[in-house]
């Protein structure tokens, strides 16, 4: 199943992307990134975010990847708190699952 996600981060945002990819490359192995592209915050007070998205084929399921999503950010330090201050030091969203969209990329042009 053909899967896109995005990375984002607004904190140490180099380190952090980095990091994420690190792990997204042991649970997916085949994942490609594009180049890291740095934007400005969009509906929130920040830094400026880098940003970049991966995509790979895989035969895990839907949930199982959602999960994997989540259990990164979360080891990543990454938590609702942080975001209600405007602090996102990883966000990993999940753009396409096959056929089906879950979201746009707001910040691409």
């Amino acid at each position: 199943m053909k899967t896109i996600i995005t990375l984002g981060s607004n904190c140490q945002q180099e380190q952090n992307i980095h990091k994420a990819q690190i792990r997204l490359r042991q649970i997916f192995p085949g994942i490609n990134f594009t180049k890291e592209e740095w934007t400005e915050p969009i509906g929130i007070v920040s830094d400026r975010f880098l940003n970049c998205m991966g995509s790979f084929e895989t035969s895990y399921p839907l949930e199982y990847i959602q999960t994997c999503l989540k259990e990164i950010e979360i080891e990543l330090g990454d938590s609702h708190e942080n975001h209600q201050q405007g602090i996102v030091l990883i966000d990993l969203d999940l753009i396409c699952y096959g056929d089906k969209k879950f979201k746009e990329i707001i910040w691409q042009k």
